[in-house]
């Protein structure tokens, strides 16, 4: 089986929060493909044939709690994550595999469960306020300006999810690169081109 994990903070109070991007993802996916989450100990989730999809319920900080309870309760080889990041322009995705937690809590806590390599990443960025402690600013709502930005990157990050579901990460990366070639250097739908990872 492969996992997906979008990270966030359950209950509406967090809904449209920064830190709850992860969650949009899935739950964009989920109302495309009409599934409804069911519910485990310390996480929602979707199961299809090939893949889990769960939004964990621990608190972003203690994420991977529900990592560790999902990797028990399935086989899992394969595990993607979709997360903020302060540190990406907002509206820009990256994709890459491996890498630091970059300071993300939720992140570093999966590590306790897998090693960073073992890791996939989605990373969707919101961007930082430098007049703004950053834990306020990521349990911070965004503006209505600022969800219709993210509309389309929240789209694109769950097309990403379904090419991962019905072939690999591999796949997914050569889509990323194709999507990255077709909008170099360009603003399309809100969604900005990043430059090539070093």
């Amino acid at each position: 089986m492969k996992l997906v994990i979008g990270l966030g903070n359950p209950t509406g109070e967090y809904e449209k929060t920064r830190h709850n991007v992860g969650f949009m993802c899935l739950d964009r996916w989920a109302a495309e493909h009409d599934k409804n989450w069911a519910k485990a100990k310390d996480f929602d989730y979707i199961a299809t044939r090939s893949t889990v999809l769960i939004k964990p319920l621990t608190y972003m900080n203690r994420s991977g709690t529900a990592l560790k309870e999902a990797m028990q309760k399935w086989k899992i080889g394969e595990t993607l994550v979709i997360y903020d990041d302060v540190e990406l322009e907002p509206a820009q995705i990256r994709i890459r595999a491996g890498g630091g937690d970059g300071g993300h809590n939720g992140v570093a806590s999966l590590f306790t469960v897998l090693a960073p390599d073992q890791l996939k990443r989605i990373r969707i960025g919101i961007g930082k306020n430098a007049n703004e402690p950053m834990a306020d600013y990521v349990l911070s709502e965004f503006g209505d300006d600022e969800i219709d930005r993210l509309r389309p990157v929240i789209a694109l990050a769950a097309k990403f999810v379904d090419t991962f579901i019905k072939y690999d990460f591999n796949q997914v990366l050569n889509e990323y690169s194709i999507w990255k070639k077709s909008y170099s250097a360009a603003i399309s739908g809100g969604i900005i081109s990043p430059k090539e990872e070093k």
